[in-house]
């Protein structure tokens, strides 16, 4: 899709006068993609936020996967932001905001597979630090009390970085609460605002206390009120919660169909058991009713042989 040609200066107006919900946020990953694929300027600061870098230092940031939106296949198409910084670091950049299995197994493939960055042939020490990103709206655990995570391989028992060459980081929109002054020195709390806004109110004010924030605002409500890109993205979004929906409904129905199931087996097992379980304790009732029958029958033959014995001490006592 080309990109209609609309004068920058009258978007600005026209968005610093938007009032109202944003149709599309910036949470829309296909917006996002767009986004950063259209603004080099945005990209390089939300980068330079993830790594903690002083734009100053920042060379370039070449996007590595822009995406033909003439071509795009929406169910098949992933939307992660793949950039090479300063033409020596890869970094990978991914909008998660919706529930999926197995979350840590699949970060650590998109990490590596980031990081297989060199030809069959090339030597291992052309290989370039990879960093990726999944930005997300919660953690997948309660025990997770940051705002952004950093991870690397640390020997287990000294906590020293086996290498630097990789790292996985995680921003959870949700928890800014507890953005450290470092968070908040790189204006990530700034960026979690950004993508967590829902009307045009909050990125007006958010343009004003960050003005660097107007370029990506801009491209934004240029996607918005362009009404084949904005169908686009809608559509994208629509495809994303049916899928959600459907995993939910496939999660809800194998739940009571294992609840179901569960309670059959349970049940024919419960009887297995009862039956064991009987079985011992008849037979542990059984021993000891055994037991006692014995005591009393051998009580019994006692007494009687104790009667017989007095009997014949007395038979011969009258004779003598």
């Amino acid at each position: 899709m080309e990109k209609e040609k609309l004068n920058t200066d009258t978007v600005t107006r026209s968005f610093m006068d938007a009032t109202g919900p944003i149709a599309v946020t910036l949470r829309n990953d296909m917006m996002f993609h767009c986004v950063m694929n259209r603004s080099n300027a945005s990209l390089k600061g939300l980068v330079c936020a993830l790594k903690g870098l002083n734009p100053k230092d920042v060379k370039d940031v070449v996007l590595l996967n822009p995406i033909d939106y003439k071509r795009i296949d929406l169910k098949v198409i992933v939307l992660d932001v793949k950039v090479i910084l300063n033409n020596n670091e890869i970094m990978d950049i991914e909008l998660q905001l919706y529930d999926m299995p197995d979350w840590e197994e699949r970060s650590l493939l998109y990490l590596c597979r980031s990081f297989d960055n060199i030809n069959a042939g090339d030597e291992y020490r052309k290989l370039k630090p990879t960093t990726f990103v999944a930005i997300m709206n919660d953690p997948i655990s309660e025990e997770i009390k940051e705002f952004y995570s950093h991870y690397q391989l640390l020997n287990t028992k000294t906590h020293q970085p086996y290498s630097s060459l990789l790292n996985l980081n995680v921003l959870y929109l949700n928890q800014t609460d507890l953005a450290t002054q470092e968070d908040i020195d790189h204006d990530l709390v700034y960026w979690a605002k950004l993508f967590k806004a829902n009307n045009w109110e909050e990125l007006k004010q958010l343009c004003l206390e960050k003005p660097e924030f107007k370029e990506v605002t801009r491209e934004m409500y240029h996607s918005n009120i362009i009404s084949q890109e904005r169908t686009i993205f809608e559509a994208h979004q629509k495809y994303l919660m049916d899928a959600r929906s459907y995993y939910g409904n496939g999660l809800e129905q194998g739940r009571e169909e294992g609840l179901e199931q569960g309670l059959e087996q349970g049940l024919k097992q419960g009887r297995e058991e009862g039956l064991e379980q009987g079985r011992e304790e008849g037979l542990e009732q059984g021993r000891e009713e055994g037991l006692e029958q014995g005591r009393e029958e051998s009580r019994v033959k006692i007494e009687n042989l104790q009667e017989e014995i007095k009997r014949l001490k007395e038979a011969l006592a009258a004779k003598a």
